[in-house]
């Protein structure tokens, strides 16, 4: 199976849940429906 390329927005996006809008990481994966893997890369 091809490992998924993360796009820039996508990156941007999961960041702001993150610092901006407090979501713990695990919150932030779980809303993107990722992985929690791809919010830590």
């Amino acid at each position: 199976m091809p490992k998924k390329t993360l796009t820039i927005e996508f990156k941007r996006e999961c960041a702001e849940l993150v610092i901006i809008h407090g979501y713990k990481h695990k919150d932030a994966a779980a809303a993107m429906i990722v992985g929690l893997s791809s919010i830590q890369r």
